[in-house]
């Protein structure tokens, strides 16, 4: 085999590979740019830490770690190094009045409950609706008889009978078992004006 082919050969699955470890951002790096942005927001709302030094981990977050993080992580970190280049050293801190402003407010307090454990799924918001009947239907209904009830009883007694004519020897009759329950079926088709199965 030539030197061509065999190079061939083994550059073919190498490039492979490496085109498949380099589609996205890998774990590694989107876990390293989750703990990168927490440690910047930490040095954030620490009022002892220079400002130079949180001005200089926001950059530093948006030119290395920012691939693979979600637009509002991005856009948070370019608006903190904005607000420390400006010299604006006061932590970023929570603007509840626009939040109160465009949100609406809910119909009921008890709308959104606050959560009670981590792994416990969120209590209901509403109450469960009341079960709905039909009309003529549920315990106050005059219960009648069922569709077909004494066609019904016609093919159980017929079914008895055969049962008991299979099962006594000394009639007889040679009426095999096997037929009893086809016959009983086809009954009950009759009854409700189907095909039996």
């Amino acid at each position: 085999m030539s030197r061509l082919a065999l190079l061939v050969i083994l550059a073919v699955p190498a490039g492979i590979v490496a085109l498949a470890q380099a589609c996205g951002a890998s774990v590694q790096s989107i876990n390293e740019g989750n703990v990168r942005f927490e440690h910047c927001y930490r040095l954030d709302l620490d009022r002892n830490i220079a400002p130079s030094h949180r001005l200089s981990c926001w950059r530093q977050w948006a030119e290395t770690y920012a691939y693979g993080q979600t637009r509002d992580r991005v856009e948070h970190a370019r608006e903190r190094v904005r607000h420390l280049a400006a010299g604006e050293t006061s932590p970023p801190g929570l603007n509840l009045e626009d939040a109160k402003n465009d949100a609406a407010p809910p119909a009921d307090p008890a709308e959104a409950p606050a959560p009670t454990s981590l792994h416990a799924p969120p209590p209901p918001t509403a109450p469960a609706p009341e079960p709905t009947t039909l009309p003529g239907a549920g315990p106050d209904a005059e219960s009648g008889p069922k569709p077909a009830a004494e066609c019904a009883a016609v093919c159980d007694d017929d079914w008895h009978a055969c049962q008991s004519d299979c099962s006594d020897e000394a009639t007889g009759t040679g009426y095999l078992c096997d037929q009893c329950e086809p016959d009983y079926r086809a009954c009950m088709a009759g009854c409700f004006g189907s095909k039996p199965d």
